[in-house]
């Protein structure tokens, strides 16, 4: 995206921007991830685990710092270092994780089948512009492949429950579905549903502000308004579903593509992703590295007697 640009007339209109503007949007993006830690502690009591909340908030903002060293390994170090500080099973951890995941997604496909219907020219527009993308859709599902792949793995997983339905593995297996069963079904009888809903539409109402507010920092989008910026936001979380370090390219590319849908320069849509992108990678890092740091530090002794407790029961 930016091989043919000019990096030196990329870099005069990122000058022009109000860098206040962008700095006062970053305590949203913080706040975001700290409800997220916190919805997630929902889910984990809901298994009758305790931990201290910060330690769950700590693991949850340095998820995105180790991110950055790896595709989604944050994902798993967050699972990790939650299940050896405050000795809960990192099946536990892992299984609330996923949980807490789906939300998000859900949540996050809402927000595009929103923005479609609220803004529908935009999408129109945008496969018009990006022919691609209805291509690669169209030529997925037409492939031979596709559809080979797909039986050659419902054949294995058939293999593998009627002829080695005895194999240690395969008991390990089955057994890691019962208890993930029976922890839904704890989940399910959960009271607190009504906090996970209005943690999930804060969070994503400080994200959404995170990036919109980052609109105000140019002269040629500040103009664009509230949906606008909603259509952009929701294009972004297409761009963070690629496996990526931070959604690093894609991020770029449904930013920039989508603000010139919009009217904006293609020059000045790629100053805009480049500038916000690297201010709020920066950001995430530093505010990752603290909960990284941070996590030996939390106080969990008064917490493991209920742990115990729990797992008796």
């Amino acid at each position: 995206m930016y091989r043919n640009s000019d990096l030196g007339e990329l870099w005069s209109i990122v000058e022009t921007a109000n860098f206040r503007i962008i700095a006062a949007s970053l305590i949203f993006g913080l706040a975001g991830n700290v409800l997220r830690g916190l919805r997630w502690e929902l889910f984990v009591n809901s298994l009758g685990y305790h931990p201290p909340r910060a330690s769950l908030v700590y693991a949850t903002l340095g998820n995105y710092a180790v991110n950055y060293v790896l595709p989604r390994a944050g994902d798993f170090w967050r699972c990790g270092v939650v299940s050896k500080y405050d000795k809960i099973p990192f099946s536990k951890t892992f299984e609330t994780f996923l949980i807490d995941k789906v939300v998000d997604v859900i949540a996050g496909l809402l927000l595009i089948f929103i923005s479609i219907i609220l803004y529908i020219d935009f999408f129109i527009s945008y496969l018009n512009k990006n022919p691609q993308f209805g291509e690669n859709i169209v030529s997925l599902f037409s492939s031979a492949w596709t559809y080979i792949i797909l039986v050659i793995i419902i054949l294995l997983i058939i293999l593998f429950l009627v002829f080695f339905k005895k194999n240690p593995i395969m008991v390990k297996v089955r057994n890691f579905l019962k208890t993930v069963k029976h922890d839904l079904r704890l989940i399910s009888k959960m009271k607190e549903k009504r906090r996970i809903i209005i943690y999930t539409i804060l969070l994503w109402l400080c994200f959404y502000l995170y990036f919109y507010i980052c609109f105000f920092a140019f002269d040629f989008t500040k103009d664009l308004g509230p949906l606008a910026g909603l259509i952009v936001f929701a294009m972004t979380n297409i761009g963070i579903s690629v496996p990526v370090q931070g959604g690093i390219g894609p991020w770029h590319f449904m930013v920039s593509s989508s603000l010139v849908i919009l009217g904006v320069a293609d020059n000045q849509a790629l100053a805009f992703a480049a500038a916000v992108f690297t201010i709020q990678s920066v950001w995430q890092i530093l505010y990752g590295l603290f909960g990284v740091l941070a996590m030996p530090f939390v106080k969990r002794e008064h917490h493991f007697g209920k742990n115990k407790d729990t797992e008796k029961k």
